[in-house]
């Protein structure tokens, strides 16, 4: 009887820190978090140049390796630099993520639909009609995590939209912070 005890003690010794660690841990199922993301947009046409990108997001984790992410972005290529003309994108975007464990390190990848609004612009004021293209992204990156709620995270996202006359396909390189709660 006496060594049924230990036993016992010793399986819950062993169990109960590996269990009450797990809770504590980040991203874990039913956890969600914010985050922002500021980068460069590059083009695949030719005649767009660099612009800036800005991405904010909210995630929810499904599993401790799935999320769903909702997203906003804005990007403004440029088409003509000594005329400040630019291609401005502004995308509402669902993605599905999955990480990998790496300790302080979390490879992930992802995919995603979203809605593009495209506005030609010409020296900051709106030019024709804009546009509206469904759109997909591939996208990959790392957090690394600097606390238990809180990463700074590198992503590089490909996004192919429907062709407007601009080709306004083209990869984002961006790095940010995430919040969990």
């Amino acid at each position: 009887m006496d060594s049924c005890i230990k036993a016992v003690a010793l399986v819950l010794g062993i169990l109960l820190p590996t269990q009450l660690w797990a809770q504590g841990r980040i991203p874990r199922a039913e956890s969600a978090a914010i985050g922002g993301d500021i980068g460069v947009f590059l083009p695949a046409a030719d005649q767009l140049e660099s612009g800036l990108a800005l991405e904010g997001f909210y995630e929810y984790y499904l599993t401790a390796r799935t999320s769903i992410r909702t997203g906003l972005g804005w990007a403004n290529p440029n088409f003509d630099r000594e005329e400040e003309d630019s291609l401005r994108h502004f995308r509402i975007a669902l993605d599905l993520v999955y990480n990998w464990e790496g300790g302080t390190i979390h490879p992930f990848v992802g995919a995603g639909l979203g809605i593009y609004f495209l506005q030609l612009k010409d020296n900051g004021e709106s030019i024709g009609d804009s546009d509206t293209k469904a759109g997909g992204t591939l996208f990959g990156g790392f957090e690394m995590f600097t606390s238990n709620t809180l990463s700074v995270k590198t992503e590089l996202r490909y996004h192919l939209i429907g062709d407007t006359g601009l080709n306004p396909d083209g990869a984002s390189l961006m790095i940010g912070v995430k919040k969990y709660f």
